[in-house]
């Protein structure tokens, strides 16, 4: 009988290691066995206690030695991301309670079972890594589609096929598949170039702060997508080309230093102006209603309203962005009225429509006043919307 080569083995250790993170995310295992806790913390601190003690210690020859030093890459990415969701979310009030248990024993048992799940994944990662080296002849390749496994267990394959309208599919694949795969790209660049332990920093920081926190930010679904796809991104080429991919003792100059700085920042900066965050705050116009200035597909730069006595300057001819329900509406004001008390309302118009609106607007419903229009910039948004949701009156038929 052939014996089997030390490289062969350890490909087959890596595959059994592989098998195990796949068998939690299986759908009948996760919902019989998978799904308590407890259970699945001592699963994944049995197959870390298998890696440790039971299979041979291999390394990645790219690996960095003194992989501590990357420890600190793992956490201030950590902490970025989570101001980068933190920040905008006390800017937009938009924060609520978390919903985790934060009860003392809520706050044990969650300490564990993440602690116990990165750190099992993480080392199974590097392992598979490592025996790619070994004993595989497309190492490049394998890593991908060992990263690609680390991204497919976390996708819930069930709420996709369940999914039955386009875009609620778009905005769970740029809110969660997307981030999914981004996140696991950058793990694996942690683990490649600094060993499994600033990838499990990374992580535990991330989702220790969202389990323990008693608030949480609860932002719209464009903003936490492009935080879950810009920065793990940004970041993981920052690592690879800035730290080690020319060796550890090797340094790109301080020009490169700072154009990664400020891609990052201009990223950051952008994702904030869509979603609101600052003074001024972009549109997407959906509907023709004031046409010929604005079509569909323009976008109008908007300047929040934030003080009482703002709306007070507010005049005919004024053209406003107010909420109606859940939606938003961009409409000249054709009226301005005051009662006795001094409280004000607004009649406003599309241009382009034959009667004024239904309602009157009144001072709490009015977000800004538009300063600019930005002609044809929001088309691709037309493709992913639709008028199913613009309240009678916004539009004539």
């Amino acid at each position: 009988m052939k014996k089997i080569s030390p490289e062969k083995k350890y490909t087959i250790y890596a595959a059994f290691l592989l098998l195990g993170v796949i068998l939690p995310a299986l759908p009948y295992l996760k919902g019989k066995i998978f799904s308590m806790p407890l259970i699945t913390a001592v699963y994944w601190c049995v197959l870390t206690a298998i890696i440790f003690f039971l299979l041979p210690v291999l390394y990645i020859p790219k690996s960095n030695p003194a992989s501590r030093d990357l420890v600190g890459y793992g956490v201030s990415g950590g902490i970025i991301f989570i101001a980068l969701e933190f920040v905008p979310a006390l800017f937009l009030k938009k924060l609520g309670a978390s919903p985790y248990d934060t009860s003392p024993m809520g706050i044990l048992l969650n300490i564990f079972t993440i602690f116990s799940a990165i750190t099992a994944k993480e080392m199974i990662r590097q392992y598979s890594f490592a025996a790619t080296y070994k004993g595989v002849k497309y190492k490049q390749a394998a890593i991908v589609i060992i990263t690609i496994i680390m991204c497919l267990i976390e996708i819930n394959f069930g709420k996709i096929a369940s999914t039955k309208e386009l875009k609620e599919l778009f905005i769970y694949i740029a809110q969660t598949v997307i981030p999914i795969i981004t996140k696991n790209v950058l793990l694996s660049v942690f683990v490649f170039y600094g060993g499994v332990l600033p990838g499990i920093v990374y992580l535990c920081i991330i989702q220790l702060f969202q389990k323990l926190c008693p608030v949480l930010p609860e932002l719209p679904w464009l903003l936490e997508s492009a935080i879950g796809i810009v920065f793990p991104i940004i970041y993981a080429m920052y690592i690879s080309e800035h730290a080690f991919a020319q060796g550890y003792q090797s340094r790109m100059s301080k020009r490169d230093d700072i154009i990664y700085i400020l891609s990052l920042f201009a990223s950051i900066m952008f994702v904030w102006f869509c979603v609101g965050v600052f003074p001024i705050y972009p549109t997407i116009i959906l509907t023709g209603s004031m046409e010929p200035l604005i079509i569909p597909g323009d976008v109008v730069l908007v300047k929040k309203i934030v003080k009482e006595e703002e709306i007070y300057t507010l005049s005919e001819g004024d053209i406003i962005n107010f909420k109606r329900d859940n939606i938003t509406i961009t409409h000249r004001i054709k009226e301005v009225f005051k009662d006795e008390a001094g409280n004000v309302s607004f009649e406003t118009k599309g241009d382009n429509n034959n009667a004024v609106d239904e309602r009157k607007v009144v001072p709490n419903d009015v977000r800004g006043i538009v300063i600019k229009v930005i002609p044809k910039v929001g088309l691709p948004i037309l493709i992913l919307k639709g008028s199913d949701n613009i309240p009678k009156g916004v539009v004539d038929k």
